[in-house]
């Protein structure tokens, strides 16, 4: 499916979806909670999957941890949903370098010689479940709000790279396994500590 052909596509198909579903914009009734949330319980789990829906993926800086400890830089592409890339407009600090708009069924077969795209991609590698994960995230762009306000941060087949990317103070290594400890579990105790039993025991130390 072109870009072209895609972009009309979208828009149209998610306000037609949403117009017949007895809410507000069908003049459904404002407590009608039920119905609301049987559609949000659809949308995530459906099992059918259309392949000309809208998606944001990206080229993330991550980091892989050998025996040794050390840290390897690694390039990972990665579906994105709508809160993500609202959040990236307005400044957050990032590890996306690039966003491109695809549709789902440009990317699902994960080959990337098949897409026009910047060469950044060429060389990085696809996250972990990425069909699974871009499936998940093309429905929250499949909503009235992301559809309305958001598709037009990435528009369909183009590619945006000036974001906030920063990766000094947080980097994402992907195989980080964080092993819970004793000192861990007594740190969140005292957090949680509303009857002030730990001040108890420090006067009594001191």
């Amino acid at each position: 499916m072109s870009y072209a052909k895609a972009a009309r596509g979208v828009g149209s198909r998610g306000a037609g979806r949403y117009l017949g579903r007895g809410g507000p914009q069908a003049g459904g009734r404002r407590g009608a909670g039920v119905l609301r949330r049987s559609n949000t319980y659809d949308e995530m789990f459906a099992s059918e999957t259309d392949h000309g829906a809208y998606l944001a993926m990206g080229v993330s800086n991550c980091f892989r941890k050998d025996e040794d400890g050390k840290l390897t830089e690694v390039q990972v592409i990665e579906p994105i949903n709508a809160t993500t890339l609202e959040t990236m407009n307005i400044g957050a600090a990032t590890s996306f370098r690039y966003v491109t708009g695809v549709t789902l069924g440009d990317v699902v077969g994960m080959d990337k010689a098949a897409l026009d795209l910047p060469e950044d991609y060429l060389e990085a590698e696809f996250c972990e479940d990425f069909k699974t994960r871009a499936e998940i995230c093309a429905r929250t762009w499949d909503r009235p709000y992301p559809q309305e306000m958001l598709m037009d941060i990435v528009p369909l087949g183009t590619s945006k790279s000036d974001w906030n990317f920063d990766v000094s103070k947080h980097k994402r290594v992907l195989n980080l396994v964080h092993e819970v400890s004793d000192e861990d579990n007594i740190k969140q105790d005292k957090s949680i500590d509303v009857y002030g039993r730990f001040d108890d025991e420090e006067e009594g130390e001191a």
